[in-house]
Order: structure tokens, then C-alpha cells, then sequence
């Protein structure tokens, strides 16, 4: 890895209540203290994990909009800063200490996971993702992994394999997700079949004649960077017409509002057009060399950026097509 790992770290964790159980209690004594399921800072005392029978978690049934996530970190000696910091679509979820799970709900769709170490002291929660695409009331298992210097390593794996990591591992509390949930009801995409030519004739591919721009009208949310599934019919409309045109070459164009500096949303224009592509490519099966994307920022807004609507207009992908030459 690039970045120095750092040993030393101070961690202000909040309390919490999770499972019914209280997370924090108050002591007389002002030391510090890191012994058993206890920590202790001055005051305040918290309960790092606790015993929970995961089956029963399990047995929950799952919303059709949304996926569970269930993450599993095996006992190990590595150091204390080399807990895992797991995020989902750049959120917060838990910061992952050895022989401990934590699960979490998402939305169905293309989502981005990570799993970071504590001791790099970073606050890019986009470090060391893998994109999954996540079906609708399913239960997802992932194996997290991390070296003593901070090396993570993040992999889904079947449930029974699951099943034998999570023997004898204890749920996490300590800490407040900040994953979040709001999912809208998932859009059944249905994609054309190909038609097959009489095989004694072999029509000539249509030729685009000019550069067609489309408007996905795929909104994003303030500071998010996933598509909702609610926006795969529109990321359909330009799947078929780039076979309709085979020989067609598209450049996805992302474009954000003005709050935030001008770096900051350039980087977030190019992680939403980034995430318009790898839809086009996982889910409408569009060959990753037919596609481009290019994040603008603010620099080219649609609306005035003075009221909510207007920003969220001016949060917004387009696609232009054009011919491709010398083919």
C-alpha cells in the first residue's frame, strides 16, 4: 500500500443502544480501560460486542427493495488499528474488529462495498471497493480479511461457508451505521431478445448518420454516487439503441451541482458516470470498449443552482452516441 500505516489512533466512539441491550453505563473511576467486552474512558462505559444468535437474524424475512449484508471477520492476533472499517455506497457501517459480524440492509442494484483499515487515518470510504449487483430480498455473505498492516481484502462467499466463520463469532454494537435504507421499488428491465436474420440474408448494420445526444434522466441524490433501480428503464433506453447502431461508440457525460468545491465535484461527477457505465455493462451486457465516461462537476449546469430544484436537475448524466471510424 501507498500510505504509511499508522499504529496510533484515538477513537471517540459513540453510544448505543443495539438488540435491547444498554450500551453505556456510567463509573466513578476515570481511568481508561480496554479489558473483556468493556471499554472505558473516563465516565463512560460501552459494550463492544455481544452475544447474538445469528440464526435469528437470519430467520427475518428480507424486503423485496432491499438486500441484507452480512460481514464476517475471522480471529486474529493482528494489531487493534487494523480493525476493518466496512462501508456500503460510501457509508459508514462499522469499524470491524477480529472474530466479530455486523449486518446491514441495503438497496437492491449496483452496490459499492469496502472494507478499510482504521490506522490509515483516511476518510475515503470508496478505498478498496468491489461493486456487487444485489438482488432483492436475498442474504449476502462476505468474508473480510486483514493482514497486521492493514492490507484488507474483501470476498463474497456461499452460506455454508458463511455458516462456519460465524460459529462462535459475536455481533458488534459499538458503533452507529450510517447506511442508509431508503430504497425504492425495484424497475423489472426487460431487455430485447436478439432476432436472428434468415441465415440466406445478412442485412447491413445500421450507420448512425450523426451524434445523437440521449438524457438518461438518471437524478442522483445529494452526494451519492449509485444508481437507484428506479433508473434502470432509462439506462435501457440507450442499451438498445447503441444495438440498434452496433457500430456506435458512447460517451457517458456526468455532470453535479455547485455546493461543494470544484475538485470534489469533478471526482463525484466521474464516480456517477462511472456507475451509469458498469450498469450498461452488468445488466445490459454493453462491451466495456463501446463505453466512455467523463465526469464534468458544475461546470456545465442545466438549471440555476440558487434552489433544490434546479440543483438536482443540474445533478444529472447524458449519453451521446456517436459512429465509430474506421470500422
Amino acid at each position: 500500500m501507498e500510505k504509511v500505516f499508522k499504529k496510533a489512533i484515538t477513537t471517540i466512539v459513540l453510544p448505543t443502544i443495539v438488540f435491547g441491550i444498554t450500551a453505556c453505563a456510567t463509573t466513578s473511576n476515570s481511568s481508561v480501560d480496554n479489558d473483556g467486552d468493556s471499554r472505558r474512558v473516563g465516565n463512560v462505559v460501552w459494550n463492544n460486542q455481544v452475544d447474538t444468535d445469528i440464526n435469528t437474524i437470519l430467520k427475518e424475512q428480507v424486503a423485496t427493495d432491499e438486500a441484507r449484508l452480512v460481514f464476517i471477520r475471522k480471529n486474529d492476533s493482528n494489531p487493534e488499528q487494523t480493525s476493518a472499517n466496512i462501508a456500503v455506497n460510501n457509508r459508514f457501517q462499522v469499524s470491524l474488529q477480529a472474530g466479530n459480524y455486523t449486518v446491514v440492509n441495503s438497496c437492491v442494484g449496483t452496490n459499492q462495498l469496502s472494507a478499510y483499515a482504521t490506522g490509515f487515518k483516511s476518510n475515503n470510504l470508496l478505498a478498496d471497493k468491489n461493486t456487487y449487483e444485489l438482488m432483492g430480498g436475498q442474504t449476502y455473505f462476505f468474508d473480510v480479511e486483514m493482514d497486521e498492516m492493514g492490507k484488507s481484502a474483501l470476498k463474497q462467499i456461499a452460506s455454508n461457508d458463511a455458516s462456519q466463520l460465524l460459529a462462535n463469532k459475536r455481533y458488534q454494537t459499538h458503533q452507529i451505521s450510517r447506511v442508509v435504507t431508503n430504497c425504492s421499488a425495484p424497475v423489472v428491465v426487460v431487455t430485447p431478445r436478439p432476432v436472428t436474420p434468415p441465415p440466406t440474408i445478412r442485412p447491413r448494420p445500421l450507420v448512425l448518420e450523426k451524434t445523437v445526444t440521449i438524457d438518461l434522466e438518471v437524478l442522483f441524490e445529494t452526494d451519492k454516487a449509485v444508481v437507484k433501480p428506479e433508473y434502470y428503464a432509462k439506462v435501457a433506453e440507450v442499451a438498445e439503441f447503441m444495438m440498434q447502431y452496433p457500430n456506435t461508440m458512447t460517451t457517458i457525460e456526468g455532470h453535479t451541482d455547485s455546493r461543494g468545491s470544484d475538485s470534489y465535484n469533478q471526482a463525484l461527477s466521474q464516480r456517477r458516470v462511472d456507475a451509469v457505465r458498469e450498469v450498461l455493462i452488468t445488466r445490459f451486457g454493453i462491451a466495456d470498449d463501446r463505453l466512455k465516461a467523463i465526469g464534468y462537476g458544475e461546470s456545465q449546469p442545466k438549471a440555476t443552482n440558487d434552489n433544490a430544484e434546479g440543483r438536482q436537475l443540474n445533478r444529472r448524466v447524458v449519453a451521446v452516441v456517436e459512429e465509430r471510424l474506421g470500422n
